[in-house]
């Protein structure tokens, strides 16, 4: 008989399927007790959230997929991004937000990050109660005000990401917003004039005189 060495305790933990932390999200209720011994974390957790914002950012995979397309009405808050500020987090779609909505901008949210003014980063585990659990990244602080802006040589045109947000720009134009703002500040907008994201640029400056005024002036001064 064999024991297992005390340096290697704990990392079959990881590569466990059950404690994958998609399974959290993907499953819920008595499914969640049944294999993680607890319903804290599900897909309305702030974990959850944090996590498949941070998974999906690096690799939009079909387990993105299937979250992305998961359309009923999310009813819960957004727990990730709720505190950085009304202008970033506000609706402007006249429906509501669904499930992958939320998953989506979290995604961009975290893929199109350059900085949180006022935020402070803190890793934690993704669950505590499981060895080697990956970690996650969570930010607090008070008036956060987060920069967006795309990365020098991001491929945007085959960013799946990017091209879910513009099918449904209302619902994450203050993200969009943010990204011209920093990116016309540093002078790098000609990088993007070519792109469906530039192509959105032009076209909403093209038609913000059809706005109520006060709109105009809202949207002008998140853009500039």
């Amino acid at each position: 008989m064999s024991y297992v060495k005390i340096s290697n305790f704990g990392k079959g933990a990881a590569y466990a399927p059950m404690n994958n932390p998609l399974t959290y999200g993907l499953s819920g209720g008595l499914d969640n007790l049944f294999m993680h011994g607890s319903d804290r974390i599900d897909n309305n957790s702030r974990e959850f959230q944090t996590y498949a914002a941070q998974y999906c950012a690096k690799k939009f995979d079909n387990f993105c997929e299937v979250m992305a397309n998961d359309t009923k009405a999310q009813y819960f808050p957004n727990m990730v991004h709720s505190g950085s500020g009304s202008t970033m987090t506000h609706n402007w779609c006249d429906k509501p937000q669904t499930s992958g909505d939320v998953l989506l901008l979290n995604t961009a949210r975290v893929k199109y990050l350059k900085e949180m003014t006022n935020g402070v980063a803190n890793k934690m585990p993704f669950d505590h109660t499981v060895a080697a659990s990956p970690s996650i990244t969570t930010w607090t602080g008070e008036y956060m005000a987060p920069v967006y802006s795309i990365p020098q040589g991001h491929d945007l045109q085959s960013d799946p990401v990017m091209n879910r947000l513009l099918h449904k720009p209302l619902m994450s134009l203050p993200l969009l917003l943010n990204i011209h703002k920093n990116m016309h500040s540093n002078n790098r907008l000609s990088e993007i004039t070519s792109t469906n994201l530039g192509k959105f640029y032009d076209n909403l400056k093209s038609n913000l005189p059809k706005f109520p005024a006060a709109q105009q002036n809202q949207i002008t001064s998140m853009m500039y």
